[in-house]
């Protein structure tokens, strides 16, 4: 999942929207350093991530995509889901989408301290430009898409992109709308598991 699912699947606990974010930015052992309740918000994103990789609905979407981008499909597919959800707001989310971005916003501003440099500075440029927002879009979610690519040295591979959000789309939603509930259950399970006690905002 990307950034808004990760935030939403967190709501309304601001340390773990926090943690949706912050998460992709922590490799490795969570470092003890860490206040407890954002430690537990990115063991959180940690668990919706192995819980969506395991799947059959993300693989179905993966399977979708052009052979060539088979190896960048999973991160290419988190970004769709993105797409997916904003469309889909007035269903699944809370409140209107501005507002609920704003409150991202807010939550992770709340813990960027603990962000890299790097991190700082894509947080900072992501609200700067509303984009949490902005992927209700079809632009905004190719330009993500393309970001991987790029990031991932695999920009040769763009023209295999054009069709995502077009033709395939409607039965990448199709896929979203199967395999999103699984993941709610994914968190309601490890809140149970874990004895999770929401965190007093940072």
């Amino acid at each position: 999942m990307n950034f808004l699912a990760h935030c939403l699947l967190g709501h309304p606990d601001t340390a773990l929207m926090a943690g949706g974010f912050i998460g992709d930015f922590v490799k490795g052992p969570v470092p003890d350093r860490l206040p407890p309740p954002l430690a537990a918000g990115i063991r959180l994103h940690r668990r919706i991530d192995a819980v969506s990789n395991a799947l059959p609905g993300i693989a179905q979407s993966v399977a979708r995509l052009h052979p060539a981008l088979r190896r960048v499909a999973p991160a290419l597919v988190d970004v769709v889901a993105d797409h997916c959800l904003a469309k889909d707001w007035a269903h699944l989310g809370v409140g209107s989408l501005p507002s609920f971005a704003a409150s991202c916003y807010a939550a992770i501003a709340g813990y960027r301290q603990h962000l890299s440099p790097g991190g700082r500075r894509f947080f900072e440029h992501m609200r700067e430009i509303d984009l949490l927002t902005r992927y209700q879009h079809p632009e905004a979610a190719r330009r993500g898409m393309l970001h991987i690519l790029e990031r991932l040295r695999q920009s040769h591979l763009a023209t295999h992109l054009e069709d995502i959000l077009d033709a395939q789309l409607p039965a990448l939603e199709l896929d979203f709308a199967g395999y999103f509930p699984a993941l709610i259950r994914a968190v309601d399970e490890w809140k149970a598991e874990t004895g999770h006690v929401q965190a007093a905002p940072a």
